[in-house]
């Protein structure tokens, strides 16, 4: 069945893979830029963007990523950040709808509802996926379309695609 959450998260995960996808071919030195105003380095916002998506898997489901990166650690690759993009993205598509949104989640010591870490999750993910695409334009690279109006191609949908 879909629902707008689990439509949401299904965004939220395209969305994950398309700016990882578009750092594929970065060098070293590109990675380590920053620009102001943005989280830091483009390779940190990168792992920092999929390590925090494994926490909030974590609290919701309890499990357990199989590696933790380090920020500031060694970039652990593009493949590596996908693979653990598309697993993440895919198991909070999967539970979105069975969540109790009331439910109490410990999260250091304070019970939180699950409804704030789903909402976190998106969030997070959004603001860091605009600090990448800041980065870069600044780089001169062309930022993948990851709003929601090219996820569905609604251009496609009434007809209006250019052709």
């Amino acid at each position: 069945m879909t629902t707008t959450l689990r439509e949401l998260f299904r965004h939220n995960r395209w969305a994950n893979e398309q700016i990882l996808e578009a750092c594929r071919a970065l060098t070293d030195q590109q990675r380590a830029t920053t620009v102001e105003g943005t989280y830091g380095e483009l390779g940190n916002t990168l792992t920092h963007l999929v390590r925090a998506e494994s926490f909030y898997l974590k609290l919701l489901t309890d499990w357990q990523p199989p590696v933790r990166w380090e920020i500031p650690g060694p970039f652990p690759g593009i493949d590596v950040l996908l693979e653990r993009a598309r697993f993440t993205g895919e198991r909070l598509v999967e539970i979105a709808d069975g969540i109790d949104p009331a439910r109490a989640i410990d999260v250091d010591g304070d019970a939180v509802p699950a409804a704030v870490i789903l909402v976190q999750a998106i969030n997070h993910a959004t603001e860091h996926r605009s600090h990448v695409a800041t980065i870069l334009t600044q780089l001169g690279v062309g930022p993948p379309e990851v709003d929601g109006w090219s996820l569905f191609n609604v251009a496609e949908l009434r007809g209006t695609a250019p052709e």
